[in-house]
C-alpha cells in the first residue's frame, strides 16, 4: 500500500470519527420534567446540570433533580458488513398484478389515515370526560340562628380538577343563599371553567369562562370570557405562584336595564401552597378595568385554608371579597367568611 493510499485511509477514518462525534453531541432527545412539561431539542451536556438546545428558545439549562426522564431515539439495527449469498429459491407463481395493485391501494387509502386521526381525537375526548380520573370535591356549610332574629345561611361548592400533560383544567360551581326574618339576604350562583395550557417552562396561556347571577344585586345574568397569558414565578411541588394578564368580554343583563356588552383588561394572580399532606393554603386575586371607563373597575380577592381530616373528609375556611364600582353604591361590595365540611372523591 502506497503513501497516497495510507493518507486517504487516514483522512477517511478522521472524517468518520468527526461525524460520529458530531452526531453524539447533537443527539435529538425529549426531556420530561417533574412537572409534566416536555421539551425537544439537541442534548448539549448531561450531568448535575442538563443543557438542551431548543429550536425556538435557544439553550436551556435545568437542574438534574427537575428532570424526570430523558427519552432518546431507539438505535437502528446495524447492517451486515459482509456479503450474504442469496440461496437459490425455486420460482413460484407470481401474485397477479391486479391483486398487488388492490393491496397497495388499500394500504395507502387516505380514508384509513383520516379514520385513525379521528379515532385518536375521540380517545382524547373520552379520556377528558372520564369523571373517575378527575379530582372532585363537594363542600357544604350552614349557619342557623333563632331568637330575636331568625337567620339561616347555607353555601355549597363543587369543584373538579385534572392535569393532562401540558393542560390544567378546573371547574367550580357554587351556590349562596340566606334569609333573615323570612326576607332574602343572599341569592347568588357562580360557575367557572378555567383551562391553562403550558407553552414552555413557566409560560402558559389561559381561557377563563364565567357565569354568575345575583338576585340581591339585581343581576339576572353575567357572562364573561377571558383570554390571557401568564407566567409561573414558582412552580414547585409544594408552592406555585402565577401571575398574568388578558382581555375579557362581558355581557351583563340587569333587572332594571337591558343587556349590555363591555370589554375589560384583566390582571390575575394566584398562589397554591401545600404546607404538608393535610394543610393547604390558596389565594387568588383578579382585577378588571374597562379601558374607556377606568373608574368602573372591579376586583375579586379569595383566600382559603383546607385541612384534611382523613382521605375522604376535609374542613375548609374561606374569605371572599368582591367589589364592583360599576354597580350602585349600596351593591358594590360583597364579602363573606365561609366555613364548610367537604368530601373528596
Amino acid at each position: 500500500m502506497g503513501i497516497w493510499e495510507r493518507g486517504c485511509n487516514a483522512i477517511s477514518i478522521g472524517l468518520l470519527l468527526l461525524v460520529v462525534q458530531a452526531s453524539l453531541q447533537a443527539e435529538e432527545v425529549e426531556i420530561i420534567l417533574t412537572n409534566g412539561d416536555r421539551l425537544k431539542g439537541e442534548l448539549v451536556s448531561e450531568g448535575e446540570l442538563i443543557v438542551l438546545k431548543h429550536a425556538f428558545l435557544g439553550e436551556l439549562s435545568m437542574a438534574n433533580r427537575d428532570v424526570r426522564m430523558i427519552e432518546r431515539p431507539k438505535p437502528q439495527p446495524a447492517l451486515p458488513t459482509h456479503k450474504v449469498q442469496k440461496p437459490a429459491v425455486a420460482k413460484t407463481n407470481p401474485i397477479p398484478e391486479s391483486a398487488a395493485k388492490a393491496a397497495g391501494s388499500s394500504a395507502k387509502q387516505p380514508g384509513s389515515i383520516d379514520r385513525a386521526i379521528q379515532a385518536k381525537r375521540i380517545n382524547r375526548f373520552v379520556d377528558l370526560i372520564d369523571l373517575d380520573a378527575w379530582t372532585q370535591q363537594f363542600e357544604f356549610g350552614m349557619n342557623s340562628q333563632n331568637g330575636r332574629r331568625d337567620k339561616v345561611d347555607f353555601n355549597t361548592l363543587y369543584s373538579m380538577r385534572r392535569k393532562i400533560q401540558n393542560n390544567d383544567f378546573r371547574v367550580l360551581v357554587s351556590r349562596f343563599y340566606g334569609e333573615s326574618n323570612q326576607e332574602k339576604t343572599t341569592d347568588r350562583i357562580y360557575s367557572n371553567f378555567r383551562w391553562r395550557h403550558d407553552i414552555s417552562p413557566g409560560v402558559f396561556y389561559q381561557s377563563d369562562t364565567e357565569y354568575s347571577s345575583d338576585r340581591i344585586k339585581e343581576i339576572d345574568l353575567n357572562l364573561e370570557q377571558t383570554l390571557g397569558v401568564g407566567y409561573r414565578f414558582l412552580n414547585r411541588k409544594a408552592l406555585k405562584f402565577s401571575t398574568g394578564m388578558g382581555m375579557s368580554s362581558r355581557y351583563r343583563d340587569r333587572a332594571t336595564e337591558s343587556g349590555e356588552t363591555s370589554y375589560l383588561v384583566d390582571l390575575f394572580q394566584d398562589v397554591d401552597y401545600r404546607v404538608n399532606n393535610r394543610l393547604r393554603l390558596t389565594q387568588e386575586f383578579k382585577l378588571e378595568v374597562p379601558p374607556d371607563k377606568e373608574d368602573e373597575y372591579e376586583y375579586e380577592f379569595r383566600m382559603g385554608m383546607t385541612s384534611k381530616v382523613n382521605e375522604a373528609l376535609h374542613l375548609s375556611l374561606r374569605y371572599q371579597l368582591e367589589y364592583d364600582r360599576s354597580l350602585p353604591k349600596d351593591r358594590r361590595e360583597d364579602q363573606r367568611v365561609i366555613s364548610s365540611v367537604g368530601v373528596d372523591f
